[in-house]
Order: structure tokens, then sequence, then C-alpha cells
């Protein structure tokens, strides 16, 4: 009869989770909040206990689960939209299935005994110094994967931006994005999305020299008004770059609350 210790249950799901998380969120270049993420890795925790319950059928087994994972993205991200969560869950199960195959195969190459199942949670039979190994290496894979995928973010994100138009000058913070490969239809010019409130001072009128940009993004798709400013320079990692074509997208909607005020198109660096 396989024995299961509650604190080691917890303590090693906490921690788990924790990391699982994290990964999701960088393999998915999402907003990492640390406190949010330790409620979503409690959350998962918490319901690693079901393993001391009877068996569930299978199907409300899975149902269970998906519920759960759900509301776990939820806890640990601002997941705003049904195709954002969707999106957001199969990566968490994508990292849960990786992780659980790397444990599978350091219990078999080291013949562990003690491995139980119940309830859609995995209980193994090793030693918590073991357990925390593995997973900290199994996270550091996911992360080279992320390299050689090319998905790792650069390092210099944020910049200064100042651009002046019709007289009129603003300066705003902005996130280098390496899902913005946004550029205005007719001249293939880069775009930034800024906030209105950021560079409302050079808005012109739509009649004037205004165009209107495509985008597509997981959470729904529409068009942006975007114009094209006199002068602008992006000031990042000890650079001054002057791009000689750039359009400004304006977004009604703040780009992020995590204090900068636009996004940057990455082959404005370049």
């Amino acid at each position: 009869m396989q024995v299961v210790y509650v604190d080691v249950l917890l303590g090693l799901n906490l921690f788990i989770n924790y990391f699982l998380l994290l990964a999701v969120g960088r393999f998915l270049h999402l907003t990492v909040r640390r406190l949010r993420l330790l409620g979503g890795a409690a959350l998962g925790a918490a319901y690693s206990l079901t393993i001391l319950a009877p068996p569930l059928p299978a199907i409300l087994s899975l149902l269970c689960r998906l519920a759960v994972s759900a509301v776990i993205m939820l806890a640990a991200y601002p997941l705003r939209s049904p195709k954002l969560l969707l999106r957001g869950v199969t990566a968490f199960y994508l990292v849960n299935f990786a992780f659980a195959g790397f444990l599978l195969a350091f219990w078999y190459l080291t013949s562990t005994q003690g491995i139980l199942i119940r309830n859609s949670v995995v209980y193994f039979n090793l030693s918590p110094v073991v357990f925390l190994t593995a997973t900290v290496l199994a996270y550091g894979a996911v992360r080279l994967i992320q390299r050689l995928t090319g998905r790792e973010e650069p390092k210099a994100l944020l910049c200064r931006v100042s651009a002046t138009r019709a007289g009129e000058s603003v300066s705003f913070s902005a996130r280098v994005d390496t899902g913005n490969s946004l550029t205005e239809p007719f001249s293939g010019a880069p775009v930034i999305v800024a906030d209105a409130e950021a560079v409302a001072a050079l808005i012109p009128p739509q009649e004037e020299g205004c165009r209107l940009v495509p985008y597509h993004t997981v959470s729904g798709s529409g068009l942006l008004h975007a114009f094209r400013p006199e002068s602008l320079m992006i000031e990042c990692a000890g650079k001054v770059t002057k791009p000689p074509q750039v359009y400004i997208a304006v977004s009604e909607r703040p780009v992020s609350q995590d204090g900068f005020h636009a996004l940057l198109n990455p082959s404005l660096l370049e």
C-alpha cells in the first residue's frame, strides 16, 4: 500500500506548480507577477489533496481537472478572453506533460519504487530533494527549448521613445514585444502600438494622414488608427535608434499595467 505524506504532497505540489506556471508564462510571454503565481500554485497544491479521496469516474475526474486548470491559470495570469484562456490552459497541460514525462524517465532510470495515480493527481515516491532537483532541471529544459525555438524574449525589453509632430513632443516608456510584427499595409513601415493617453498630443484628425492598421491577436482582431510622426527616437540598452519610417498606432485600451505605455516592433531596433 502506497503511503502519502500530506505535508510532502502539499509542499512539493506548491513548488512544482509554481515552476510550471512560471514556465507557461515565459513560453507565452505573459506578464509574470510572483504573488499571482504563488496563488495559482497554492490552488494546484490544494487540488492535489484529492489524491486522498475515493477514485472518481474517469470522465468526471477529467472534467474536474480541466476546470481546476482553468481556475489556476486565471489566478496566475490576467487571461481576459476565452481564446487566451484556452491557449493558457493548453500550454499549462503541455508543460505538465513534459514535466511528467521527465519525472517518469527519472523514476524509471533510478528504479525508485512507488507511484500512485488517483483523480488525475500523480504521487511519486521520490525524496523531496530529488523531486525538487528534478523540478528545477525540468524547468531548465523548458527554458532551453524556448531559446532553441526562438521564443526567448530579448533581455533589453524596456526602452524610451521620444516623438514629435506638428510642433508637439511626447516621451513615453515602451517594451520590445516579440509578438508585435505589425506593419503599415501600404509602406511596410513597422508600427509602434501606444496608449492613446501617451501620444494624445500628437494624434492628428483622422482625415489628416491617418492609416488603418489591421491586427490579429489571440483575443481577437480589428483595426487601429495609426499616424506617422515627423521624428522618432528610441533609447534602448544604451543605444539610440532613429528609424526613418515608423507609424504609431493608437490603442484606446492601456497596453499594459506594468508601467510602460507602448509595444515596439523588434525590427525598429535593427
